[in-house]
């Protein structure tokens, strides 16, 4: 630690030489807005449910290098990790990885044969945001969304930045980010490319003596490329999105034999909007293909018994929308349809999935109360099966109590259909499958001043018909409808920002925490749901001094049970981060230097069983850009 330390001294003493005054203005306020919480953007104090934004600002602070380091450290949601190269997928108020719909600039990013999204693959530096609507969303988006929804968006507004990182174990990470105006138009390319060879050294909990072993087998590398192009004015407006990737990542073994996984995804999408009159009309489409090859073990060899598959989906989807005022407020009415389609050696060759939706969604302001009510219709047909018709009502209203006071309240049906695996999975898949179903509702109070915001929820979530693969006689697992989960919680949340003066230099200081406390159970054994800590707390600070910014984050989560009959829990950890950095001008450009040092105190812990993530590390991250 002796040459880190040494460099954290250089950083400061680049930052008093180049130290800028950092004021917080008198009418600073809290002007997160969220797209995802209502069908117009509004912002979240005033939306009907629990919105949290991880903006730009949250991940720098974060050192985030993908969309799993951002919400583990600043949303309230539990982050499952297969150690830091392997699945990441994520928990929302006790729901299943599959019940948690993921979205890229308001359209589908969840795979159709899996039924979620390996948070892990999604660089942070190719997203502005990333909010997280805690609780059931279908009245607005259909199926998934029983846990709650993770809308990520794109860059839009003029941008310039290259980063490129270096860590330990091979660790080596180049992005970068242009967007700005062409000619009539906008353009926005970035890209993202990293390794990493993941052989740290840990305790062997399964050894009598408790010697430390490498792990191997655990490298990665992965290549990320987003492109869009934007034309038109405040009347009509039309654009095209490209994104493309590609990974591979060992999966864990020896150095010579060991599991595998590659992952690729190339996606298109298009949008187009017209105001006519008090009217506005949107149309959004993509096209998206992905590719994921599993081998094991890799190489082969002659092992009679080796695995090397792979399996391809193809999802489409066209979204229409019309918005219209009404008096104190506004309604939108929208039609959507799509498709999802999987081919793999171990699927029925006819795994394709259909769906058309109609919905309508209002925002009514009636004195100090605005209701949000929607209602949401999908009809799923599937091949080989009965088609599924699926209605979502919802109803959430955000109260003004006077003062800096507001209320929210929601309560709404959600609903999660099969996966193609599920439906089609040879052998094994069941087309006679029902929807996952989940009646929910919460109700919290926010307190927001100036740049100081405090908000409470408590919530309940009653589902049933739960898909679960179990064995069967025959030899094989097959799934089948037969858990009812039942969830109670609360959520707290607060933040703060501040001006402050150290010697002759101003400054703004910011803090923030969130914690949940959730009784999620199997309602047929009142046993606690597998993998769902019990209770969760994380908290950050944060220091801007212009030139010098210091950050600071811990996250502390509570044991998780591993079985149905709550035994073997993994053990509760606190990992404590911070990041240095420091910003110089270099004529017209401004260069900034930053240290990130995870988990600072060397805890030993595992989020997954066997599944040890890495121990005290740092990372050095260089960013260059434009005045």
């Amino acid at each position: 630690m002796g040459f880190l330390m040494r460099l954290a001294c250089l950083l400061l003493l680049a930052a008093s030489a180049a130290a800028q005054p950092a004021v917080l203005a008198p009418d600073t306020t809290l002007a997160d807005v969220t797209v995802t919480a209502a069908r117009e953007p509004v912002a979240t104090r005033a939306a009907p449910v629990r919105v949290t934004v991880v903006d730009r600002d949250a991940l720098a602070a974060t050192a985030a290098t993908s969309l799993a380091d951002a919400l583990q450290a600043r949303a309230p949601v539990h982050v499952r990790r297969y150690g830091p190269s392997g699945l990441a997928s994520v928990t929302i108020r006790g729901a299943s990885a599959s019940q948690a719909l993921v979205l890229l600039d308001g359209q589908r990013l969840t795979d159709p044969a899996l039924g979620q999204v390996d948070l892990g693959l999604l660089p942070a530096a190719l997203l502005t945001s990333a909010e997280v609507l805690s609780g059931p969303a279908s009245g607005l988006y259909g199926s998934d969304a029983v846990g709650g929804v993770i809308g990520l968006q794109t860059p839009r507004a003029r941008t310039l930045r290259a980063v490129t990182e270096a860590g330990p174990w091979g660790e080596r990470r180049v992005s970068g980010v242009a967007s700005g105006k062409v000619g009539p138009g906008s353009v926005t390319v970035a890209a993202d490319l990293s390794q990493s060879t993941d052989d740290y050294s840990y305790a062997d909990a399964s050894r009598l003596d408790g010697a430390r072993v490498t792990r191997q087998g655990w490298d990665a590398r992965q290549a990320t490329a987003y492109a869009a192009l934007a034309v038109g004015g405040e009347t009509s407006r039309a654009g095209v999105s490209l994104w493309a990737a590609d990974a591979e990542r060992g999966l864990g073994g020896t150095a010579d034999v060991g599991e595998r996984q590659w992952d690729g995804r190339l996606r298109l999408g298009a949008t187009a909007a017209h105001t006519a009159g008090r009217i506005r009309l949107r149309a959004a489409g993509h096209v998206q293909r992905t590719r994921l090859r599993y081998a094991s073990p890799f190489p082969a060899g002659d092992r009679a018994d080796a695995i090397d598959d792979t399996g391809r989906t193809t999802t489409t989807s066209l979204d229409l929308r019309a918005s219209l005022p009404v008096g104190a407020g506004s309604w939108t009415v929208g039609l959507q349809g799509g498709t999802g389609r999987a081919e793999h050696p171990d699927l029925a060759s006819s795994a394709v999935d259909r769906f058309a939706g109609a919905a309508l969604a209002g925002r009514q302001r009636l004195g100090r109360v605005t209701l949000f009510p929607a209602l949401r219709a999908d009809l799923y047909a599937p091949d080989g099966a009965d088609r599924r018709l699926a209605v979502a009502p919802q109803l959430g209203l955000n109260a003004e109590l006077g003062g800096p006071w507001r209320l929210k309240a929601s309560a709404g049906r959600a609903f999660r259909m099969p996966t193609l695996n599920d439906r089609y999975w040879m052998p094994g898949g069941n087309p006679d499958l029902r929807p996952e179903t989940a009646w929910s509702a919460d109700a919290g109070a926010v307190w927001s001043q100036s740049a100081h915001q405090i908000e409470l929820t408590a919530f309940a979530t009653t589902a049933r018909d739960q898909i679960v693969w179990a064995p069967t006689a025959g030899g094989f697992w097959a799934p089948e409808n037969v858990a009812r989960t039942r969830s109670l919680g609360l959520e707290a949340s607060a933040q703060t920002a501040w001006p402050i003066r150290i010697a002759s230099r101003s400054g703004v200081a910011t803090a923030g925490a969130l914690a949940t406390a959730l009784d999620a159970r199997d309602a047929g054994t009142d046993q606690p749901l597998r993998y769902v800590p019990r209770t969760s707390v994380k908290a950050w600070a944060g220091l801007d001094l212009g030139a010098l910014r210091l950050d600071l984050g811990a996250r502390w989560v509570g044991a998780r049970f591993t079985t149905a009959s709550a035994s073997q829990p993994v053990a509760a950890y606190l990992v404590v981060d911070g990041q240095i950095s420091a910003r110089r001008t270099l004529g017209a450009v401004d260069l900034t230097l930053g240290l990130a040092a995870e988990n600072l105190t060397g805890a030993q812990y595992e989020v997954v069983r066997s599944y040890p993530m890495p121990p005290r590390h740092a990372r050095l991250r260089l960013t260059l850009s434009p005045r």
